[in-house]
């Protein structure tokens, strides 16, 4: 009798934890779920919105090796069909996701703080400067979650506005920019801890703290780095260690003043296993 009453007070607890963060909760329509699977779908949703919220913080501190290692896909065969997509470039496969989003991460910090010592040298080139003047806030919202049917698969959607800021390296001095963001994320669960798999992130729009709203595409430059605050785009150095996409297109349309949105990613829809739904 009381196990029963615990599962039906881990139900409830964990309906109300669901609701209260309000997230999408249509499950599959193929049965009707026990109390124990209704209560295992309620730690999901929150066990997913954990691991989301992990992103925004790693990638707040840019630890982007950490993030790869604690909550993305570790096993075949999701390692070699895992993706991260932007707007007009995505990586497949997490060697090719290492060495854009970790490798040429750390490279690219590195590079910054010297092209900022150029031209302040007042901020010494050392170990523990590296990151100096940056701050990248993503925050979470509009939550959206589908768990798939069989338990193996999830998806979700969320928006995320944020800012960055970092020291110009052409003129040294702090800058910062307003961007708006939304994700599509396929998730597996592997020896019981949900990871990420396929990740998509679709910037909307992105502009300089003061200024004014822009007027068209090309005022948006398109990807998310370091040096977002440069109004040039990136140094020629930084192009130079820069590594090629696995696939160059455009997956994604920023805002446009003269063009209809398009490529935007649908909510997750219910479904049963992953083969019978759409990848993000």
């Amino acid at each position: 009798m009381r196990r029963k009453n615990n599962w039906l007070l881990a139900l409830v607890v964990g309906l109300v934890l669901v609701f209260s963060t309000s997230l999408c909760v249509a499950g599959p329509r193929e049965k009707k779920l026990t109390a124990e699977e209704m209560a295992q779908r309620a730690l999901d949703y929150l066990e997913i919105q954990n691991v989301m919220s992990r992103h925004e913080y790693y990638h707040t501190q840019g630890t982007n090796t950490e993030e790869l290692k604690d909550i993305w896909v570790t096993k075949a065969p999701y390692t070699e069909t895992a993706t991260f997509t932007m707007n007009r470039g995505k990586m497949i496969g997490m060697k090719s996701i290492m060495n854009n989003y970790s490798v040429f991460h750390d490279k690219a910090s590195k590079l910054q703080l010297e092209l900022i010592n150029r031209v302040r040298p007042d901020i010494k080139n050392v170990p523990e400067n590296i990151g100096v003047g940056d701050l990248l806030v993503h925050t979470l919202t509009t939550a959206c979650i589908e768990i798939a049917g069989d338990g193996k698969t999830a998806k979700g959607m969320w928006y995320t506005p944020g800012v960055l800021a970092s020291v110009s390296t052409t003129t040294g001095k702090p800058s910062g920019r307003w961007i708006w963001e939304r994700y599509g994320i396929d998730f597996v669960k592997e020896d019981g801890h949900w990871k990420i798999w396929h990740l998509f992130v679709g910037t909307d729009f992105q502009f300089g703290i003061g200024e004014k709203w822009p007027k068209d595409k090309e005022a948006t430059p398109d990807g998310v780095n370091l040096v977002d605050t440069e109004k040039d785009g990136p140094p020629p150095e930084l192009l130079a260690i820069m590594p090629k996409l696995d696939s160059e297109a455009e997956f994604y349309q920023e805002y446009s003043s003269t063009k209809v949105e398009r490529n935007v990613p649908r909510p997750p829809e219910p479904y049963y296993t992953f083969s019978e739904t759409f990848s993000y």
